[in-house]
């Protein structure tokens, strides 16, 4: 099960920091060591107790080593040694006192146990409790103050060096003397070699760290194949094996224990087509693998390591991106969406094992939109299955107004019945979802992973959303994704009882080979973002931020008016900027109110007086701005460093990348500067743009605003849109190839926007033509747009100029096809 923990609310939970502490797993000058004491001893006067909370490892090898080593002044040690061979923990005093205790292996393992030792210089006495209950104690011969060195895992300490340590982990410990707190160490740092004490800043020395931080917030890439063909994945969750099938060799992954290994097969699986897919019955403990358009499923045979299936050659799939899940209740794999010639899937297709049959399932409740790129995942059991999202139509046709679907339905096997249980707010940037869907046991919540789907080079994100409220809220960083959506394929898995969420991505180039990633997130992870809900039109961060830029305003209208003062005072100029948020109601363009920062038409930079200062970018300074920027406004999370350096410096080594970004921004900070404060911000290794939205206006901050309000957009949205627009295309004169997916967004959303709206206003023929005039910005030769703005033309009278109009839409047709515009004027202008 998913730790109950996980339901509660956002933020870092309990279990997600600490040190863990490499063990015999690798070479012992790679295992890690604690030295609370690196920069001189702890000496207590009174009873000094150390505390700290302790869990050990699953899953591995050997478990004998020292968890804690103590070195008094007279050179005598106390020792917490875990015993493997009796499950014990054995506490020792020199060489003359020695007494084990136990901790149940539940807790040991799955828990946090609290354990303290204590000196007592007056007594001169040595003791352990768990939990608040002392389980040993034992003569120490020390003096009065009792000097001690505290070592956790291994130490070079001259005398008592020991590299035998138990794969662990160690959190919060607390240095007590007497009742009164001296330090305390959570060891909740992410980076670096030191660990810092809360109280008065002591630091302690870390080798080797393995700071659990970063692995509940970070993606780690546990393991990568490249084969040939198109394989196929499946997941095990009772044994956590992640299984890739191919056409001569069966590859698995366990993640109790991190090996990967490769069953070649005594017979091949022949023609293994693209599309095809693999799946685990955790109910038979069967691994299949299917291919829905022959309606074909074998099961792989381990004893004679070979599959009892063969599948024809054939077309192209018509299910590609299919959803699956296996139901206990009649031992059956359900196959629902899919995708494939133009057409989107609303199929519920079953196969039963044991009978090797296949049927396509009638269905009732509300009806699901045909779709693909959606998330499915059912419950334990397998008697609902929840589908999330995905891309579709209403009709089927993927020529007919196709747009992404973030409805959440659910799919219960007993009556075979669908049933919407809400719908999401539309996001400013559309996404889709990998494969699967994993619902949380408690039927609370569900984790799944999104990416933009308009682009190939683009990344997964997870999200934890719950079943019966429309809200979800982003986790952990982001996983790279190479997305061609008959080339790619992604899924996701949970480890229930290694507690790892399991992301695979699969893409095959045009050599049929392919790549295949696993990446691995230690659970729960950190959210990084405030929930996102449907009945909220914008989050608190958002109200926070327009607070702040209230305030500024009136702040700048009482010194301009009342006071008449030339500028603000020193103290408002250095204030901290506002974040990025736009404008919702953009200000007039004349000079003297607003900065203007242009990416629509020709990049142009004006300061509030109408002065141009795009001459003082430099090519390397425009192309840095646009990168942090347009990453900035387009995903609220800005442009990872490494992508940063790969696109503006390939060739440089990190360390040079880095000094060139920091020369860089120091001089594009001083122009922009001269528009209004801003900054430059680094969180999570990712370069973000922090500015003051009252001051400067980025027409694309605007343009995302107006994508985020409700649709169809109001009239006075549409003129604000259509404002932007005139300027021209999204910066159409860039060459940059990363910045290519990005306007073939943008002139998505344009067309969605304007195609979308267009209908409310047949009886605004004026402002159609001008709704038809930037659909033919991004498309010149929409056919949608030839129509509004030929019959607006005609509805006012200008015949010739619908004419003329539908005479250079041909020429323009005729050149980019080669052939002829298959319909007359009439079509188009409204007369019959």
């Amino acid at each position: 099960m998913l730790p109950a923990l996980l339901a509660a609310g956002d933020g870092l939970s309990q279990s997600s920091y600490g040190l863990r502490f490499s063990s015999h797993e690798v070479v012992q000058e790679k295992r890690t060591a604690l030295n609370l004491t690196s920069t001189g001893p702890l000496c207590f006067k009174k009873k000094g107790e150390i505390a700290f909370d302790f869990n050990l490892l699953p899953y591995k090898e050997s478990y004998f080593g020292y968890i804690l080593r103590i070195v008094a002044d007279n050179d005598e040690n106390v020792d917490l040694v875990y015993n493997q061979q009796d499950r014990s923990i054995n506490f020792l005093i020199g060489e003359n006192f020695s007494k084990k205790f136990y901790i149940d292996s539940a807790a040991l393992f799955n828990k946090w146990t609290r354990i303290a030792v204590s000196i007592d210089p007056a007594s001169r006495e040595a003791a352990v409790a768990v939990e608040g209950r002392q389980v040993a104690r034992g003569h120490l011969q020390t003096g009065n103050p009792a000097c001690i060195k505290v070592l956790f895992g291994t130490n070079a300490f001259e005398g008592f060096q020991t590299t035998d340590i138990p794969p662990m982990n160690i959190r919060d410990i607390v240095v007590k003397e007497g009742d009164a707190i001296r330090y305390n160490w959570p060891l909740s740092e992410v980076a670096g070699d030191t660990a810092t004490d809360r109280q008065e800043g002591k630091t302690a020395a870390v080798k080797n760290p393995v700071w659990i931080n970063p692995r509940h917030n970070h993606w780690r890439l546990a393991q990568t194949w490249e084969v040939n063909g198109y394989p196929a994945v499946a997941f095990d969750r009772n044994t956590e094996v992640l299984y890739l099938v191919t056409g001569d060799t069966l590859y698995h992954l366990s993640f109790k224990n991190g090996q990967a290994a490769g069953t070649a097969l005594s017979q091949r699986l022949e023609n293994l087509l693209p599309g095809n897919q693999a799946v685990f019955d955790p109910y038979n403990n069967k691994l299949y693998s299917f291919y829905a358009d022959e309606r074909k499923a074998g099961t792989y045979d381990a004893a004679n390591r070979r599959w009892d299936v063969a599948y024809t050659p054939g077309g192209l799939t018509v299910f590609w991106q299919a959803n699956k899940f296996f139901s206990r209740s009649d031992s059956s794999l359900y196959i629902l969406c899919g995708y494939g010639q133009m057409q989107y899937k609303n199929l519920v297709q079953r196969y039963r094992p044991s009978a090797a049959s296949w049927d396509t399932v009638s269905v009732s409740g509300e009806r699901l939109v045909p779709r693909y790129l959606a998330a499915v995942g059912a419950t334990t059991n397998g008697d609902t299955a929840y589908i999330l999202g995905g891309y579709g139509s209403n009709s089927g046709s993927q020529v007919i107004n196709p747009r992404h679907q973030y409805d959440l339905m659910a799919f219960y096997v007993k009556d075979h019945s669908f049933h919407k249980l809400y719908q999401l707010k539309e996001p400013g940037v559309q996404f889709a979802f990998a494969n699967s869907l994993v619902p949380d046991p408690d039927g609370q919540h569900y984790y799944a992973l999104t990416f933009p789907d308009n682009q190939f080079h683009t990344s997964l994100q997870l999200i934890r959303g719950s079943l019966s409220e429309p809200v979800y809220t982003q986790l952990a960083d982001e996983i790279p994704y190479s997305f061609h959506d008959i080339r790619s394929f992604a899924d996701l898995y949970f480890c229930s009882t290694s507690e790892l969420l399991t992301a695979v991505t699969m893409h095959t180039n045009s050599d049929q080979r392919t790549t295949v990633n696993v990446y691995t997130l230690e659970f729960p992870g950190a959210a990084i973002t405030t929930a996102v809900s449907a009945r909220k039109q914008i989050s608190r961060w958002y109200i926070w931020a327009s607070v702040i830029s209230l305030a500024l305003v009136i702040f700048i209208i009482y010194y301009y008016r009342f006071r008449r003062k030339p500028s603000l005072p020193a103290t408002q100029a250095t204030a901290p900027p506002a974040p990025v948020i736009a404008t919702p109601e953009p200000p007039a363009e004349a000079p003297g109110q607003q900065a203007d920062i242009h990416c629509f038409g020709t990049f142009e930079v004006l300061d509030k007086d109408g002065q141009d200062l795009t001459r003082s970018f430099t090519p390397l300074l425009k192309e840095l701005f646009l990168l942090i920027a347009i990453h900035t406004i387009r995903t609220g999370k800005g442009i990872s460093s490494d992508k940063l350096y790969a696109t503006l410096w390939p060739d440089k080594s990190s360390k040079e990348a880095q000094n060139n970004r920091s020369v860089n921004m120091v001089k594009l900070k001083a122009i922009l500067d001269k528009l209004a404060p801003c900054t430059f911000v680094k969180e999570a290794d990712r370069w973000s743009l922090q500015y003051d939205a009252t001051r400067i206006r980025i027409d694309l901050a605007v343009f995302q605003e107006l994508l985020a309000q409700p649709r169809p957009l109001s009239k006075t949205g549409i003129k604000q849109m259509l404002a932007i627009l005139r300027r021209g295309a999204f910066l159409p004169d860039a060459g940059y190839g990363w910045l290519e997916d990005i306007q073939s967004g943008i002139s998505a959303d344009v067309l969605d926007v304007l195609t979308g709206t267009a209908p409310q206003f047949k009886a605004a023929p004026e402002l159609l033509i001008e709704m038809a005039d930037g659909i033919f910005l991004v498309d010149p030769v929409s056919e949608e747009a030839l129509l509004l703005k030929c019959s607006s033309l005609v509805t006012l009278g200008r015949h010739s100029l619908a004419k003329a109009l539908f005479n250079k839409f041909t020429k323009e047709y005729l050149h980019l096809y080669g052939e002829e515009f298959p319909h007359p004027f009439t079509d188009f202008s409204g007369e019959k």
